[in-house]
């Protein structure tokens, strides 16, 4: 049977019209690669296919009235809007009859510090199935086994970063728990640490012990507050790529040891991407002259931007000295200068020259605006 043939016996006996594009939408009448349906719907416009098809497949945003979106509203400080958005997958939760549950969850929120409503807006709209989850036989039990191990503080800071860890199993909970403080972490380490880095209680075990391995390989030590970052860093970064990283920084003519030195100064630094590592150390090595144990020594360098931090103010330091102006009243190296605030950086070394000020300007605006690139800046300055 036609589309044609379909439209017009509908029609004719009066049959909604949303009842035959139900019919259309059916297996049966799929349109086959042989068949060409779409000069077919075409040749008849009165019937707005289109417009019907748009309300059909488009959902309502707009999430219910019940005792669930009225909580969230209430007491939890959500617009209709976001609560729309963060149950679009999950708008079944918001069909419960009761908010008793919920209440008992948000008094377990309150309990771990979390007291104001963005605290808790924050939490359901991270995790929007968590004040549907049972507060008596799932959370409150989880959360009576973490606070066996960490300090009040912490907790409150591991369920404000990442209620989703309270969705594991408990089994699982305590494995992880049993496997940090067989690495060696215990006491208010493994508090801190937990606190700073929940995805741990949730991960494999293998992925918790490369990361230990990594971040120990690295110079840093278990327990410490640096090895804590360092794992934070590295947490998830295949051993691959931290190779090629390495790599990098062994191009540019780094040693081993002071590949380590630059990890325990700064751990984040092997989480930077390979591109950021080349292009920022052949800047400070080749075009600003400095040693590479100077660049180990400030190795926050590598943190900087090279198009709107380093560039633009090497180029106003390389126009003051071809004018042969004063630099500053204090004496300061070039990864001081770099280190500067804005604000500060703006009043010793670009409006205290009083007759050049605004062509420093000029120059400082045009190179944190990319429009000036490296291999012009002599003759910019010149």
């Amino acid at each position: 049977m036609s589309i044609q043939s379909i439209c017009k016996r509908f029609t004719k006996i009066n049959a909604p019209l949303l009842l035959a594009m139900s019919l259309l939408r059916s297996p049966a009448f799929t349109p086959k690669p042989h068949l060409k349906f779409a000069p077919a719907f075409t040749a008849k416009p009165h019937l707005k296919f289109a417009n019907i098809c748009t309300q059909i497949v488009t959902p309502s945003i707009t999430p219910d009235g019940g005792v669930a979106t009225q909580f969230l509203i209430d007491k939890c400080g959500l617009t209709p809007e976001e609560i729309a958005k963060a149950f679009r997958c999950k708008n079944s939760l918001l069909r419960a009859k009761s908010s008793q549950n919920m209440e008992k969850v948000l008094e377990l929120l309150n309990s771990c510090g979390l007291t104001s409503p963005a605290q808790i807006r924050r939490v359901v709209l991270y995790n929007p199935s968590f004040f549907f989850l049972s507060a008596e036989r799932n959370i409150q039990s989880k959360l009576n086994l973490l606070r066996s191990c960490m300090k009040e503080e912490h907790l409150s800071k591991l369920v404000s970063i990442n209620t989703r860890v309270l969705n594991v199993s408990e089994q699982k909970l305590r494995s992880s728990i049993s496997l940090l403080q067989k690495l060696g972490v215990e006491g208010e380490a493994l508090s801190e640490i937990l606190a700073w880095h929940p995805l741990l209680l949730s991960t494999s075990e293998e992925k918790i012990m490369e990361s230990f391995k990594q971040a120990e390989d690295l110079g840093f030590k278990r327990g410490s507050k640096m090895f804590r970052v360092a794992l934070r860093s590295y947490f998830g970064i295949a051993k691959e790529k931290l190779d090629r990283k390495r790599q990098a920084l062994s191009g540019l003519g780094f040693s081993e040891q002071q590949i380590v030195d630059l990890s325990s100064r700064r751990p984040t630094i092997l989480s930077l991407s390979e591109e950021k590592l080349k292009l920022n150390g052949e800047f400070l090595v080749k075009t600003v002259g400095l040693q590479l144990a100077d660049i180990v020594k400030y190795s926050d360098l590598f943190g900087n931007s090279l198009e709107t931090r380093i560039i633009p103010r090497y180029m106003v330091l390389e126009a003051m000295k071809s004018k042969q102006l004063k630099v500053s009243k204090r004496e300061r190296c070039f990864p001081g200068i770099i280190g500067l605030t804005e604000k500060r950086f703006l009043e010793e070394y670009v409006h205290s020259n009083a007759e050049f000020s605004s062509v420093l300007q000029d120059i400082y605006r045009r190179g944190k605006g990319g429009k000036i690139t490296i291999g012009k800046i002599d003759n910019i300055v010149c």
